[in-house]
């Protein structure tokens, strides 16, 4: 079952070919560093004006919804699966 995060992180990402070429590589979390093994889905979605750019990634344990705002150029991770 997800649990509902919804704090800000780090991340290491490649930014290749605009928004369609983004992709995570790492990211940090309360003080751990996570490897992306895999993105096994991208989508996007508005929050007011901003546009959000959302991964469901893995590390190849656990499954996270890391999310990336174009208009703060921040990312969150939303939630995390076990």
């Amino acid at each position: 079952m997800p649990t509902e995060i919804k704090e800000s992180i780090k991340v290491i990402a490649i930014f290749d070919s605009g928004e369609s070429g983004l992709k995570p590589v790492r990211f940090k979390w309360r003080g751990r560093v996570y490897p992306v093994k895999e993105v096994t889905y991208k989508w996007h979605s508005n929050l007011g004006e901003a546009r959000l750019i959302h991964f469901s990634v893995s590390d190849g344990a656990t499954l996270f919804e890391i999310t990336y705002n174009k208009s703060t150029l921040g990312w969150v991770i939303e939630q995390v699966e076990v």
